[in-house]
């Protein structure tokens, strides 16, 4: 079995699962770094539990780059080789969360609600590795900024990726000028990487593609669950989108692709 990031991405490749990519390749000792502390370091239900934060804090990693270029696929790849306390969220799943369990918080009379939020993730996971980070609004600039601060300072490491780089969060948001010193907090503790491939694997998984089917059967059915399985890399799950007093359900959602009734 393989070992080493490295390995599992060689292997993958061998197989034909994926396609040898330079600018993922680069990627590689990165990842392979992180991947070796956190699977040679106590978990956060051991011993590491008697110290607030690492003697050393390890960094981070954000990635960042153009769709369909592997992000997803790359995050995948570690997260499942990591054997410490883990989670792999969508970004916006996760923020809905954290609106929650501040809702929550605030009821019971939390004087800061932010801190029993940080402290039952920080009781729970050793990484925590956010899928398509997007700031939309100075609500969740300042919710995240203090949140990944107090999750960091216990010891939390964080992995995220997203589409634009660091700088570019929150560009002409307003009063971004209050979110700024978490984007320098971020490029301090997170060690930053581009992922800049020329293939977009997304479209190039439908090129020379049917992609209408009729009539409506189960062949077309199946043709259509193929093409989901090659774009999503795997089976979906709902996602309901809260839009000031409205929400919108998705049926299936899975790494920024969704899915969803005709009708």
């Amino acid at each position: 079995m393989a070992s080493t990031i490295q390995d599992i991405y060689a292997k993958a490749v061998a197989s034909q699962k994926l396609i040898a990519d330079p600018a993922q390749q680069v990627i590689l000792p990165a990842l392979e770094e992180l991947h070796s502390h956190l699977n040679n370091t106590v978990s956060p239900t051991g011993l590491r539990k008697m110290f607030s934060k690492d003697p050393q804090p390890v960094k981070g990693l954000y990635l960042w780059g153009g769709v369909g270029v592997g992000k997803s696929m790359l995050i995948d790849l570690f997260v499942d080789a990591v054997n410490a306390p883990k989670r792999r969220v969508h970004f916006h799943e996760f923020m809905q969360e954290v609106h929650t369990a501040l809702h929550r918080a605030r009821k019971s009379g939390a004087k800061d609600a932010l801190k029993p939020v940080a402290k039952a993730i920080s009781d729970k996971v050793r990484l925590l590795a956010l899928d398509e980070m997007q700031i939309n609004d100075i609500t969740d600039a300042m919710i995240v900024g203090r949140l990944f601060e107090q999750l960091m300072a216990s010891g939390v490491i964080l992995m995220t990726t997203s589409n634009r780089q660091p700088d570019d969060l929150y560009k002409d948001g307003l009063n971004r000028s209050l979110f700024l010193p978490f984007i320098e907090l971020m490029k301090t503790r997170l060690d930053v990487h581009e992922l800049s491939s020329p293939i977009d694997y997304r479209q190039g998984q439908l090129a020379g593609r049917a992609v209408y089917f009729h009539p409506a059967n189960a062949r077309s059915k199946s043709a259509i669950d193929e093409i989901w399985n090659e774009l999503a890399g795997g089976p979906g799950k709902t996602l309901v989108l809260h839009l000031k007093e409205r929400t919108t359900e998705i049926p299936l959602f899975r790494n920024g692709v969704a899915r969803a009734q005709f009708w």
